[in-house]
């Protein structure tokens, strides 16, 4: 059985690294860890540079976008964000994990391989950071490539190691998901501890929501508490508006 979820699942040279990089060559390691500044600044430089490569592909020719793609913006950064990382920079990990997909020089069957000691290293040594949560939604996204059971191992650590409410949570709620047709008994036990410890949390509201009955959503029924998330990623309750008129726009993926 599958849980159901309500979930909605610049250009500034850095002078750290030449200005027009060798493919596959990653430069040596920093002397000192980057700063949020440090990413920030190359991760904007991508994304311009990323623009600017869509656009040029568009008007481009069969030979041209043949070039073109053989100096993409991901072959030209990936070397940059890699060495990011090694120097300690959580978010250039998990940018390369978000990137691997676009990366051609990784190919499918090597991905899980590469995957795995960037989500280890994420889960090691940033179960504090902001971005936590969203570091477990990509891992259980590449489960395929990771493997089940590595996936829920780590998901498992991740619970144990996250700092706040909603990473723990969210690393509950996807084991339980990867869980429930192999170990329904381990599932329904880590859905039940979402439900009870994170209520607070949207991925407590999804816990909650899995065992709803068509009897709690009948007219005129006064609405449950709940947890959600806007388009945006502002997390709201319910609570905050009772009394006044609310709209819900509901959506998710199955």
């Amino acid at each position: 059985m599958r849980f159901k979820s309500i979930l909605g699942i610049a250009l500034i040279p850095m002078v750290a690294y030449a200005a027009n990089p060798v493919v596959g060559e990653a430069p040596a390691a920093m002397a000192v860890a980057p700063s949020i500044d440090d990413f920030t600044a190359l991760d904007e430089e991508f994304d311009t540079a990323l623009v600017e490569y869509t656009k040029e592909l568009k008007a481009a020719d069969k030979a041209q976008r043949r070039e073109l793609r053989a100096n993409s913006p991901i072959k030209l950064y990936w070397p940059r964000f890699e060495a990011m990382s090694k120097a300690g920079e959580g978010r250039a990990t998990l940018w390369l994990v978000e990137h691997i997909k676009e990366n051609r020089d990784v190919r499918s069957k090597e991905r899980g391989a590469v995957l795995t000691p960037l989500f280890k290293s994420i889960i090691d040594n940033h179960a504090d950071a902001e971005w936590f949560t969203s570091a477990v939604k990509s891992l259980a996204a590449n489960k395929k490539y990771v493997g089940a059971d590595e996936t829920v191992a780590m998901l498992d650590k991740a619970a144990k190691t996250a700092k706040s409410d909603n990473a723990k949570a969210a690393s509950l709620f996807f084991a339980a998901n990867i869980l429930a047709d192999s170990d329904p008994a381990r599932a329904e036990k880590m859905m039940a501890e979402i439900g009870e410890k994170y209520s607070n949390t949207v991925y407590g509201t999804a816990a909650r929501a899995s065992k709803a009955t068509p009897e709690d959503s009948e007219v005129g029924k006064v609405a449950p508490t709940f947890v959600g998330e806007t388009i945006d990623g502002f997390q709201f309750s319910i609570e905050d508006y009772r009394g006044k008129v609310v709209a819900l726009d509901f959506y998710g993926f199955w």
